[in-house]
């Protein structure tokens, strides 16, 4: 890995202010102890440090969702999600909730909030 490469790449998430989606194909990053949100765009949606981050999974998407609170504002992120499309058959999206559990455990590991 090259210094200009993040350390942490979360891709195909999907990103969402409550029942509003803000990125189908978004992006988390976790760099130099800083969270970043992207947009489908790869355009800045929000960040900030880590230690000011807090986040728990959401229980009632069985832990496939990460909520975050970033700079007081709430997001739902789904990492790999956006990656199935709309048609993901029950028990085929293992991956997002190992993935979300990592961000999770990411946040943590950087001084933030989790439950």
């Amino acid at each position: 890995m090259t210094s200009a490469e993040p350390e942490y790449v979360f891709d195909q998430v999907q990103i969402g202010k409550g029942l509003k989606p803000v990125a189908q194909h978004g992006y988390v990053i976790v760099d130099k102890g800083t969270l970043t949100l992207l947009g489908s765009d790869q355009q800045p949606i929000d960040s900030s440090p880590l230690p000011q981050v807090a986040g728990n999974l959401v229980r009632f998407t069985r832990g496939k969702t990460v909520a975050l609170t970033v700079n007081g504002t709430k997001y739902n992120v789904s990492p790999g999600w956006g990656a199935r499309g709309i048609f993901v058959l029950p028990g085929d999206s293992e991956h997002v909730k190992t993935a979300a559990e990592a961000l999770l455990k990411l946040v943590a590991a950087g001084g933030g909030r989790t439950s």
